[in-house]
């Protein structure tokens, strides 16, 4: 649940602290006033992309804070998401998220202080907070949401992953395909292109690790005399000269000896000092040795300089980075391979084909029997909640359209990848339809007739606004349970609708406030709106309201109480506020929601309807 909401120099808004609570939160207002941007503002805490438009004039940094409260499951999940961060949340500590927009373009995430990036915010969304915005009710439009929605509600979404993995191997396969089956001058420049690379690196011939052994040894040619000056000086110091290291050690040698005829315990430091000297005249032998080795040869630097720099044109040339040549010689052999005996290797492509397919057709046909499963089911669950949103002459049907044959991947002629599933608004379904997507073999669309008499048509010819936004309401609502029984339990994350009354008024507007009001029963709900229809039933009203203060418009929010509420609802009405009847109409608005507020029929009583039109003869 979302607590509160701090949000400070956000557009016209300097600084607003938002106190919500459970049920329905009802925020009004008149056009323009900033409702919509304190859901923007949300809308950012919660991951969206980050404009420095935001930033209010001539301040340098836009903040945004919100307090959770989890419980149940969310609260479950959002630790499991934040342990990686090492962010640990307290069974009985609040959720806090904090974002800042600079004016330079830079922003910052912060989770209970903890600095996180926007990837990490976006993971809890959610878990925390449902968004449905302005003009959402255009995406009922795409069957590809039908889909979707569909899927939702079946519990066919890990199938439908899974068919999405198959099609994707067997999209690549196809494509390998494709740039296999080449006509023959295709294939003979190609394969002439193949053999003059083959040549190129076989005529250097380069050896395993021999690359590496060239950089050694121009490293030991180029530092040859430094490296003949710095061994002729250790053995030197070692061995040749007067004052030399063993010639010192000899005379050490001799006291000791001396030492040993007293006292015997002198006997195991000479024994040591002998395997010393011993072990140092090794050492000067073998400097002596290295010393007969050191040959400074221009030649055969230039020659190794030259066989390094041929090693790095090849790689250049054939782009490989730092694959060793012979790596590279070893995948030209394959490819020559492949051209050469191209039918074979087409013969074992298509088999793989074939096999894929098989596993494609499986996972397809599963997920078509998990839809056509939960329609019948689906559109009884739509068609009960229509009639509570005053829609009860609607008849809503999902129909599924299945490809009855696959792309034909064996012949001759050039593979093409199948068909993508139609999403253009103008589109009709085809009787035999021939495609094949990463969501399966279906074409799914939503058809609905609002009107007795009609024939159920899809929604793209026959919804009208008002009946998309409670279409859309109806279908976010059914589909957050969907029809199968739940492993985990469903997430309780607030919902908030922006100016879902978009297109509807009278008693449609009422009964979409009633379907809210039932829905905010269960879970937080919160609702911008215009309609007093959708007000009246409000468990938490505010107000928003612009002013200008020293030249600047800002943005102000006010909880109202019940004596407000019926001003508000009396200037939503539109009618002045001072007219006796307009607050009189307001007060019964309030009265008539807290006795009945869940009734499902939106036609009034005969007792209001004839009370509501004495008020109306009044006015």
């Amino acid at each position: 649940m979302l607590k509160s909401l701090n949000i400070s120099n956000f557009a016209v808004i300097r600084y607003l602290s938002i106190e919500f609570h459970q049920g329905l939160n009802v925020l009004t207002g008149e056009t323009g006033a900033g409702k919509s941007i304190i859901v923007d503002a949300l809308s950012l805490l919660l991951g969206a992309r980050a404009f420095t438009d935001v930033v209010r004039t001539g301040e340098n940094v836009a903040l945004v804070e919100g307090v959770f409260e989890l419980d149940g499951s969310n609260e479950q999940r959002v630790k499991s998401e934040l342990s990686d961060l090492a962010v640990e949340i307290a069974d009985d500590e609040y959720l806090t998220i904090r974002r800042e927009v600079q004016l330079g373009g830079r922003n910052r995430i912060f989770i209970n202080d903890r600095s996180v990036t926007l990837a990490t915010l976006k993971k809890l969304q959610p878990f925390l907070v449902e968004i449905h915005g302005q003009g959402e009710q255009r995406s009922l439009l795409s069957p590809h949401a039908h889909q979707l929605l569909l899927d939702g509600y079946a519990g066919c979404d890990d199938l439908r992953r899974q068919a999405a993995v198959k099609y994707a191997r067997w999209r690549k396969m196809v494509e390998e395909l494709n740039a296999m089956i080449r006509d023959k001058t295709d294939r003979e420049r190609l394969l002439d292109i193949l053999k003059f690379q083959v040549a190129e690196i076989e005529n250097l011939n380069p050896q395993p690790g021999e690359f590496e052994r060239l950089l050694e040894e121009k490293k030991l040619l180029t530092y040859s005399e430094q490296l003949n000056e710095l061994n002729a000086s250790a053995y030197n110091h070692l061995y040749e000269s007067e004052q030399s290291v063993l010639t010192r050690l000899g005379s050490v040698r001799r006291t000791l000896q001396a030492l040993e005829k007293i006292d015997k315990r002198f006997s195991p430091l000479l024994n040591a000092l002998e395997e010393a000297t011993l072990s140092l005249t090794d050492v000067a032998d073998t400097l002596r040795s290295y010393a007969a080795r050191i040959e400074y040869s221009p030649a055969r630097l230039s020659e190794i300089e030259e066989r390094m720099s041929e090693f790095e044109r090849l790689k250049r040339k054939y782009g490989r980075g730092d694959n060793d040549l012979n790596e590279i010689r070893e995948d030209l052999y394959r490819q020559l391979d492949q051209l050469t005996n191209w039918e074979e290797h087409q013969g074992e492509l298509l088999a793989d084909l074939d096999v894929l397919r098989g596993e494609y057709r499986v996972l397809a046909s599963e997920l078509t029997a998990c839809r056509q499963a939960a329609t019948l089911d689906f559109e009884r669950r739509v068609m009960e909640d229509l009639r509570q949103v005053a829609m009860e002459s609607a008849r809503f049907r999902v129909v599924i359209d299945t490809a009855k044959e696959e792309p034909e991947a064996t012949s001759d002629r050039q593979l093409q990848p199948p068909r993508q599933q139609e999403e253009d608004a103008d589109s009709t379904l085809t009787s035999s339809p021939a495609y094949w997507s990463p969501t399966g073999a279906d074409y799914v669309e939503f058809h609905l007739s609002a009107n007795v008499g009609e024939l159920a048509r899809p929604l793209q010819r026959v919804a009208s606004g008002g009946e998309l936004s409670r279409l859309m309401l109806t279908l976010r609502t059914i589909c957050r349970g969907g029809a199968k029984v739940q492993v985990e339990p469903p997430l309780k994350t607030a919902l908030v609708f922006d100016e879902i009354d978009t297109g509807i008024g009278g008693h449609v507007a009422e009964a979409v406030g009633r379907r809210l009001k039932s829905l905010a029963a269960s879970q937080q709900v919160l609702c911008v709106t215009h309609q007093p229809q959708i007000a009246r039933f409000a468990d938490h009203h505010y107000a928003i309201a612009k002013h200008v203060e020293e030249g600047r418009t800002l943005t102000r929010i006010t909880e109202l109480g019940h004596q407000e509420r019926v001003t508000e609802i009396a200037r939503m009405l539109g009618v002045s506020q001072e007219v006796a009847t307009a607050r009189e109409t307001a007060q019964w608005l309030l009265e008539t929601a807290r006795e009945n507020p869940l009734v499902g029929n939106t036609k009034a009583s005969g007792r209001d309807r004839r009370k509501k039109k004495d008020s109306d003869k009044r006015t």
